[in-house]
């Protein structure tokens, strides 16, 4: 079955230094393909699936068409855990505190 343009054969592996940390890459390449910075960040990984990525791919985080958009243009794709609460204010004003409250 011959592959589309828009479709790549992709491995996906995690880091095993960096939680919810994910490197994907085409079959055709290899770990070590990637530059020496980068690994030293993931430390090792651990290969977790293969998948034939589409653009109207179904994905638990990020959109199919960015990952395949990024390796297409730079040979991989870092996924990185998203951390909503380092946009809260982890230590709320006496006021935040009882603004609920009716006081």
């Amino acid at each position: 079955m011959s592959q589309k343009k828009n479709e790549i054969d992709c491995t996906v592996h995690k880091s095993l230094k960096k939680d919810e940390t994910y490197i994907f890459i085409p079959e055709s390449s290899s770990l070590a393909d990637l530059p020496v910075e980068l690994m030293s960040i993931l430390g090792k990984t651990e290969e977790i699936m293969r998948l034939v990525l589409t653009p109207d791919k179904k994905m638990a985080r990020g959109k199919a068409n960015e990952i395949i958009k990024s390796i297409n243009k730079q040979g991989f794709h870092l996924q990185m855990p998203v951390k909503p609460h380092l946009n809260k204010n982890p230590l709320p004003t006496f006021n935040e505190r009882f603004l609920d409250k009716d006081l």
